[in-house]
C-alpha cells in the first residue's frame, strides 16, 4: 500500500469512517456519494485531489492543514456540512473549491483572505453571506443563495475575477461596481434585484469588449438601472464597432503590403 497513489470508492454506502492509517504516495482520494461517511481523516499527507461529494460529514478535521499539497476540494451536496476549520488557509496551493449545494454552510472563514492560489470557489445552493477578499479569485459562484441581500463593495477589488455567478439569488437587491476584468455576469432570475453601480463598471478593457451580462427576469429593476445597463451596452457595442473598424484597417494595410511587395518582387 506504500506505492498506492489513486483510490476509489465512490458509492461505498456502507462506509461509515475511514481507518487511521498513513498511505504516503496518495494523491488522489475520491469518497463521492459515499453517503454514511461522517467522519474523515487524513489519511495521507500528499493528496492533490480529495472528493467528499454527498458524504455526511458535519465538519472537516483540524489536521486538514496538514493537507500542504491539496490542489482540488470536491464536497458538493455535502448537506450535513456546517463549517470549514479555522486554520483552513493553511492549504496554501489549493487552487478549487466546491461547496456546492452545502445547504448548511452559512459562513467561511475569514482567514481565506490569506489564501493566494484559490482560483475557483463554486457557493451555489449555500446560505454563505459573506465573501472573505480573496484576490486571486477568477470563478465565483453564488446561484440559488436564498439568504444573500447584497454583495460587499469590495468585490470590485478582485482583479483576477472573470466570471461571476448569480443566479436565482432570490434576495439579492443591489450589485456593486464590478471588477474591471469580469468576463460574464449572470444575474437572471434576481428576482428582487433593484440597483446596480453607477457605473457599473470603471472601464471597458478592450480585451473584454465580448463580456457577457445577464440580466434576464429581473422585473424588479427601477429606471436608473436599467439605463445604467443600456450604457453599459451601448459602450461595448461602441468598443466592438470600433475594433473591427481597427482591425479592417489592419487588414487593408497588410493586403496593401503584400501587393505592393508582391509587385517589387515581379
Amino acid at each position: 500500500m506504500a506505492s498506492l497513489v489513486f483510490l476509489n470508492l465512490k458509492g461505498c454506502t456502507g462506509l461509515e469512517s475511514l481507518p487511521k492509517i498513513n498511505l504516503r504516495s496518495l494523491k488522489t482520494l475520491i469518497l463521492s456519494n459515499c453517503s454514511n461517511l461522517e467522519e474523515f481523516w487524513v489519511i495521507s499527507e500528499t493528496l492533490y485531489t480529495l472528493y467528499l461529494d454527498g458524504t455526511a460529514i458535519k465538519t472537516l478535521p483540524q489536521d486538514m492543514v496538514k493537507l500542504t499539497s491539496l490542489v482540488k476540494l470536491y464536497m458538493k451536496d455535502c448537506e450535513m456540512l456546517v463549517k470549514l476549520p479555522e486554520e483552513f488557509d493553511k492549504l496554501k496551493v489549493l487552487q478549487e473549491l466546491v461547496c456546492s449545494g452545502c445547504k448548511r454552510l452559512s459562513s467561511l472563514p475569514d482567514v481565506m483572505k490569506n489564501m493566494q492560489c484559490l482560483q475557483i470557489l463554486l457557493l451555489d445552493g449555500t446560505a454563505i453571506t459573506k465573501i472573505p477578499h480573496i484576490s486571486s479569485l477568477e470563478r465565483l459562484c453564488l446561484s440559488r443563495n436564498e439568504k444573500i441581500s447584497c454583495l460587499s463593495n469590495d468585490i470590485r477589488l478582485l482583479s483576477q475575477l472573470k466570471w461571476l455567478d448569480l443566479k436565482y439569488c432570490t434576495k439579492l437587491v443591489s450589485i456593486p461596481e464590478l471588477p474591471t476584468n469580469l468576463q460574464c455576469l449572470d444575474a437572471n432570475g434576481c428576482e428582487s434585484l433593484t440597483t446596480v453601480a453607477n457605473p457599473l463598471a470603471t472601464h471597458l478593457p478592450t480585451e473584454q469588449i465580448h463580456s457577457t451580462f445577464i440580466f434576464t427576469n429581473c422585473d424588479k429593476l427601477d429606471r436608473t438601472a436599467k439605463e445604467v445597463i443600456t450604457t453599459y451596452a451601448q459602450r461595448k457595442c461602441q468598443m466592438l464597432s470600433d475594433a473591427l473598424k481597427r482591425w479592417n484597417e489592419v487588414i487593408s494595410l497588410t493586403i496593401s503590403s503584400f501587393i505592393y511587395r508582391s509587385q517589387v518582387t515581379i
